[in-house]
């Protein structure tokens, strides 16, 4: 399974998430096969014209943890059928072993701006 995680910092699984989805520098995105990560830039802060739902999607994410998300955001991965979970304040590797877990809640309502 591939989970992608927004970040600000870059190349750490003890990077924090990041608390805005859509401003977020980079994506980590965790392959929970292999047990390892890579790191790619956001296309929507970096000028590219592909939106963060799009490039995730390309990129084979089946996850995303996050704090929250803008409604075109959540509509795109919903109608990608891409798992939308609440990150908790910490690591990403944290957050990754609480959704191994079955510790991190999806997105509800209120977590939609």
């Amino acid at each position: 399974m591939k989970i992608a995680i927004p970040t600000n910092e870059k190349g750490s699984l003890e990077d924090k998430v990041a608390l805005h989805f859509g401003r977020a520098k980079n994506f980590l995105i965790y392959d929970t096969e292999i047990k390892d990560f890579d790191i790619h830039p956001n296309p929507e802060v970096t000028g590219g014209m592909e939106l963060p739902p799009d490039f995730l999607y390309r990129q084979k994410a089946e996850v995303i943890i996050v704090f929250s998300l803008g409604p075109m955001a959540y509509n795109k991965f919903k109608n990608y059928n891409i798992k939308m979970y609440k990150a908790i304040p910490g690591s990403i590797l944290e957050n990754i072993k609480k959704l191994e877990e079955g510790n991190l809640g999806e997105l509800k309502e209120e977590d939609i701006f």
